[in-house]
């Protein structure tokens, strides 16, 4: 058994998107209704979903949760893999707190467009 996709319910779909389509390389494999779903991959077998909450089913964004209930990570090669995405967020105007060591890992965490957190992290 092998992890299919994973689905990230955003209040703002298209910016949640470009996030992972600007600073991740990210590809977009398909887009449907007025920016209501983005299907991304990263090349490598992954499969992001990007959507708004099914409310039949339950589910809400963590903006209308004022709420972060889970985070995503991505591990890095090396600690200057951390500091080069570091620098690149910074960049972009995303707020962010230095990367320092944590939890057995030098990492850092940010927040895109939906209240997603995002860690980035080198475990040596």
């Amino acid at each position: 058994m092998r992890l299919n996709h994973i689905d990230l319910y955003s209040a703002d779909v298209a910016a949640t998107a470009r996030f992972f389509l600007d600073h991740l390389d990210f590809l977009l494999i398909d887009k449907r209704g007025n920016d209501q779903f983005y299907h991304l991959t990263d090349g490598s077998g992954l499969v992001l979903v990007i959507s708004p909450p099914i409310e039949k089913l339950g589910g809400a964004d963590q903006v209308a949760l004022d709420a972060q209930t889970y985070h995503i990570g991505f591990l890095l090669e090396s600690s200057a893999d951390v500091d080069g995405i570091f620098g690149q967020l910074a960049t972009a105007g995303l707020l962010i707190a230095d990367p320092r060591n944590m939890h057995g890992a030098y990492a850092f965490y940010v927040t895109i467009p939906g209240n997603i957190l995002v860690e980035f992290a080198h475990r040596p």
